[in-house]
């Protein structure tokens, strides 16, 4: 069936009827609705940040389109924007454009005149939002982010501060490979060392001349929570030098990670049940940083279990 365009004048009477309404509440609620558009208004402008930090896939990409066309997006919201505005204000008997532009206007003058007497307050405000939005960062720049400053979290309020979530666990450490080297005329000392939630730095010997692979075959034992997803393992391999170490390089390992070398352990065992030094038992390495690679495993910890007794080829 073939659809025909509707007169001119019946287009015409439809947006008389639109430019006509008034909507029928107190002056109150009028002015509460002019404030949520305003605010809606706004938060338009900054649609495509918003989709950029959503985890929707399509979000991302809508986002990302956005991104490429910002000229014509904000040309766009810009005259939506007005539009919106304009019919808003036009629905409420009790304001006019002009009276909301004034009163506007006149918010905005209040806001900057006493924008002195807020500053400190708003620095200390901004100061705590970067802090807490970067503290991460903030904490490697200041080489704590491997620090456990405080020995406690929320958990241990409420189970009473037991210790009973915690298994001990086997750290095997096998080798490290292409490190960079610390000084040009002497080969790297190298040990590593383990910070790993509640427990305390952990060390191994110092394997003297060692350069920039060593054969380290070390273990130590720690204390993990396998239910803590934020809890990780950081290994800094280390030169000894006089006075003090030099960091080589490190790692972050998630307790994702862990778990998965927990669990895949027993499937490295040879016929008696015995882990061995060799790239069997130790079939994935961590890329280090800057550069190099660490080979690791991890084993539970039972009551017969006697440590580096289990381990063969040392």
């Amino acid at each position: 069936m073939e659809t025909t365009k509707p007169p001119l004048d019946q287009i015409q009477t439809h947006a008389t009827q639109v430019l006509d309404y008034r909507l029928n509440i107190d002056a109150e609620y009028q002015g509460w609705i002019l404030i949520f558009t305003t605010i809606t208004c706004a938060w338009l402008f900054c649609l495509p940040c918003y989709c950029a930090g959503m985890s929707s896939p399509s979000a991302r990409k809508m986002a990302s389109w956005m991104s490429q066309r910002l000229p014509y997006f904000y040309t766009f919201m810009t005259l939506f924007n007005v539009l919106l505005m304009y019919l808003v204000i036009q629905w409420l008997p009790d304001w006019t454009f002009a009276q909301y532009v004034a009163v506007l206007a006149k918010s905005a003058g209040w806001a900057f005149g006493h924008v002195l007497k807020w500053a400190t307050s708003l620095a200390m405000i901004i100061a705590f939002g970067v802090v807490v939005a970067f503290k991460e960062r903030i904490a490697l720049m200041l080489g704590l982010d491997h620090k456990q400053l405080f020995n406690c979290k929320a958990k241990d309020c409420l189970n009473c501060w037991s210790t009973a979530r915690f298994k001990p666990i086997e750290l095997l450490i096998w080798k490290v490979e292409d490190l960079a080297s610390s000084d040009l005329f002497h080969a790297n000392h190298v040990f590593v060392e383990a910070y790993m939630g509640y427990n305390e730095t952990m060390r191994t010997r110092v394997h003297n001349n060692a350069g920039s692979d060593c054969i380290l075959k070390e273990s130590m034992q720690l204390n993990f929570d396998e239910d803590d997803d934020e809890e990780k393992l950081f290994l800094f391999v280390q030169n000894q030098k006089v006075m003090g170490a030099q960091e080589l390089a490190r790692v972050e390992i998630s307790s994702t990670a862990v778990k998965k070398l927990l669990k895949d352990s027993d499937k490295l065992k040879g016929p008696q049940q015995i882990l061995q030094w060799d790239s069997n038992c130790f079939p994935t390495s961590f890329p280090l940083i800057p550069r190099g690679q660490i080979w690791i495993t991890a084993v539970p910890v039972e009551d017969e279990y006697h440590g580096y007794a289990e381990l063969t080829g040392c």
